[in-house]
């Protein structure tokens, strides 16, 4: 058994009775495979549809990336503007833009009509520039995200000051739509919605093989089989044996995120109070907020060479500094995740020549976008409707080989990019 105990997610998210394993041979309309966010919004909206759904997991509920991230919900792009976006993949790239500017208020308005309990509060999403430079960047976000109808903001050093407590920056942009949300019950949220609604669940159940008969898709488990007229593969490309083209352009990043003890009210009283979260725009990049219990949670990618005491300790350090903290917090959860990036660093969508769909969306959003794009998937299957995200093209599998070598070596490279990047004048 795994222990999990030093993830705050699952230490906090109380016990729970696994589904059973799938048994004997069985029938569906649709197989969704792998129950993170995007497996369990997939199935949801397909069995809330009436569609026969059995959402597959090999592991628990949750137990891949949708339980490791630090719980921020961000309606943007963690690399470009809206207007790369689109000057980069055209007519779907509008499309997108819409459904990203979108998905947090989204994702907010799913939890209150599914009534699921998992600590949610849109407090808002906060992007302070640490340069000059970077703050022209953020200008133009702010205003192309206007253009196209968000509500996002734009505000000065002092009102960044005062706003996010934290000193120091140029300014930021604030988007109001997005927050914070505790992403394990959420996921499980999600599971219970969907199950309510009659989709079969089963956990400790990883597919040893799918291959196509007579029209359908039959999927080969330790103790049984499935047959499924349609799969949808929701593994955010972790799995090389079903898809492995989308596993082929994935650059798995894994992050580090670390929880501390409860900060008490009189010595935060000037940080967020409200579910309000923050990333800056450093390529080191800083990132904070709290959970319901007072508990600061922050992170970082993992470095070749550092170890996990050091990266706990450094965030300590970090978060005591930029929040002017009186003491130096004690931390008592840290854990790892994989961040599934894409190389072309934008959701991408694979459809396969036998009919299974696949797709990937974290690129470091993913609580928001892997909800979209879980219901965006379910509509294509219910209406035939594109969804917004771009297909995989060959291409963009070039360079995924050389990024995933060089991964745990850019983080080294982060703050010297920061330094310089605060000695050049703005573009």
């Amino acid at each position: 058994m795994i222990d999990r105990s030093h993830n705050l997610w699952w230490a906090s998210a109380g016990q729970r009775s696994p589904a059973p394993p799938l048994s004997g041979n069985q029938r569906c309309d649709v197989a969704v495979i792998g129950a993170g966010i995007m497996g369990t919004a997939t199935a949801q909206a397909l069995a809330a549809a009436g569609v026969d759904v059995a959402l597959v997991e090999a592991d628990r509920i949750g137990s891949g990336a949708s339980s490791t991230p630090g719980g921020f919900v961000v309606p943007h792009f963690s690399v470009g503007s809206p207007a790369a976006v689109i000057d980069r993949i055209g007519e779907v790239g509008e499309r997108l833009v819409q459904a990203t500017g979108a998905s947090a208020g989204h994702l907010f308005d799913k939890v209150r009509r599914l009534g699921i309990d998992c600590d949610a509060r849109q407090g808002g999403w906060y992007q302070p520039a640490h340069s000059a430079r970077a703050m022209a960047g953020i200008e133009q976000v702010a205003a192309q995200w206007q253009d196209r109808g968000f509500p996002v903001s734009l505000l000065s050093a002092e009102q960044t000051a005062e706003h996010t407590g934290v000193q120091g920056y140029k300014g930021s942009w604030f988007a109001p739509s997005g927050g914070t949300i505790h992403p394990l019950t959420y996921c499980r949220g999600l599971a219970d919605a969907a199950v309510a609604a009659g989709a079969r669940l089963f956990e400790q159940s990883p597919v040893r093989s799918m291959t196509p008969q007579g029209g359908r898709h039959l999927l080969n488990f330790a103790t049984g089989a499935l047959s499924a007229e349609r799969v949808v593969v929701c593994t955010n490309g972790l799995s090389a044996a079903l898809v492995p083209a989308m596993t082929r352009s994935i650059i798995p990043l894994s992050v580090w995120q670390c929880a501390t003890a409860p900060i008490p009210a009189d010595e935060r009283r000037h940080l967020f109070q409200n579910g309000e979260a923050l990333s800056d725009t450093r390529e080191h990049l800083f990132t904070y907020r709290f959970d319901r219990d007072g508990r600061l949670i922050t992170g970082a990618l993992d470095a070749f060479g550092v170890s996990p005491r050091r990266q706990s300790d450094n965030m300590a350090c970090r978060l005591r500094k930029m929040l002017r903290l009186k003491h130096l917090p004690l931390m008592t959860h840290r854990w790892i995740g994989t961040s599934s990036v894409s190389a072309p660093r934008y959701p991408a969508t694979l459809f396969s020549r036998d009919g299974v769909l696949s797709a990937t969306a974290c690129n470091a959003r993913g609580i928001a976008l892997s909800t979209v794009v879980g219901d965006a998937l379910a509509s294509h299957l219910l209406t035939g409707e594109t969804p917004p995200i771009p297909l995989l093209e060959a291409g963009d599998t070039r360079t995924a080989g050389l990024q995933r070598r060089l991964r745990r070596f850019y983080p080294h490279m982060g703050p010297i990019l920061d330094w310089i990047d605060t000695r050049r004048a703005p573009a």
